[in-house]
Order: C-alpha cells, then sequence, then structure tokens
C-alpha cells in the first residue's frame, strides 16, 4: 500500500491531516492503494499536471474552474478541495 499510503500523506479529514488522525492513515492507504490499482489505466491523464485557476480563500481551496495540461485532467480535478493546515496543503473530502 505504498502509494496508497502516499496520496493519503497529502489528504485531510475534519480538519486535521490523516496522517495525525490514530489508525486513520493505515485504513486509508489500505482503500486508496485498491483504487489506485484500478485507475492506473487513466495515470498518462495525469502525467505532469499542472494546475491553473484554483479559487483560494483564506485556509481552503476549490478548483471548479481550473485549466489542467493536460486537459483530460480538469474532469477530475474540478471536483478537488483543499485546506491548509499548518502551512501545508492537504486534498480534503467536502
Amino acid at each position: 500500500s505504498g502509494d496508497g499510503n502516499t496520496v493519503c500523506g497529502l489528504m485531510s479529514t475534519g480538519g486535521k491531516p490523516i496522517a495525525s488522525i490514530p489508525g486513520a492513515a493505515p485504513a486509508c492507504g489500505k482503500k486508496i492503494t485498491t483504487m489506485l490499482e484500478q485507475l492506473k489505466e487513466l495515470g498518462a491523464a495525469f502525467k505532469g499536471l499542472t494546475i491553473t485557476g484554483a479559487t483560494v480563500k483564506g485556509d481552503t481551496a476549490t478548483f471548479e474552474s481550473v485549466t489542467t495540461e493536460p486537459a483530460l485532467a480538469a474532469d477530475v480535478v474540478r471536483s478537488f478541495k483543499a485546506v491548509r493546515i499548518a502551512g501545508k496543503w492537504y486534498v480534503t473530502q467536502g
């Protein structure tokens, strides 16, 4: 679950990094790794990904109006949200 753990290290929930919640990182890593394995064929859509146009308000960011290179990734990235916790950005759910 190495790739999943890496992804989970960039995520937060309830205003806290997942890595700071006891037991959450291994559970997240296991779930995310399964999903990543299913999505590997889409990997080319995210290779060298650049994102332009995120909306940042204080410690939160949304991506509804972004453009991406490669462009195909925009449909996925637009659903992302992010939160800044202790100066570091994390992808968050809701």
